[in-house]
């Protein structure tokens, strides 16, 4: 019997479309379903699901098993992108927080975040501080999304490191 994968909601499934490299930083990871479901379609070859919570990430843990991904997906507890060497991922997610809390992760770890090829932010709200705040930190925004979902509007926006 084959294990019966989650439906991605429009909102994970137009950030993951964004989504290039071999390696995906999944911040904020919850339950692990965009790592999961970006090594399963094989958009990369491996991803890092982190979390600052150890709950949620133990439901990730769980969920990885599942699918039998454990040794393509490595589980981090840790906050934002301080888990993470630079250069070590080549693209990375947070969404579904506030727009503030994506801008001091994003501070706290300027490094990383620079090494990256990509960076897509879905901010639930403060948008236009995290489009300044990208702006000025030196980040080309090429695309930005609308998606309503559920009545609900989500922004996605996806940059690269000048």
């Amino acid at each position: 019997m084959a294990l019966r994968r989650k439906q991605l909601s429009p909102r994970l499934k137009t950030i993951l479309s964004f989504v290039e490299g071999d390696c995906l930083a999944d911040i904020g990871t919850d339950h692990g379903y965009l790592p999961i479901e970006a090594c399963l379609d094989n958009i990369v070859k491996k991803a890092l699901a982190c979390d600052y919570y150890p709950g949620p990430l133990s439901k990730a843990v769980i969920n990885i098993d599942r699918f039998g991904l454990g040794s393509r997906i490595e589980t981090r507890l840790g906050y934002g992108l301080q888990p993470i060497e630079i250069g070590e991922a080549d693209s990375a997610v947070i969404s579904g927080m506030g727009g503030m809390k994506i801008i001091e992760i994003l501070s706290a770890s300027k490094e990383v975040a620079k090494s990256l090829k990509m960076l897509i932010v879905q901010p639930q709200h403060d948008i236009p501080a995290v489009r300044q705040y990208l702006s000025d930190e030196g980040f080309e925004i090429f695309d930005e999304v609308l998606i309503l979902e559920k009545h609900r509007r989500y922004t996605i926006i996806a940059a690269r490191p000048n």
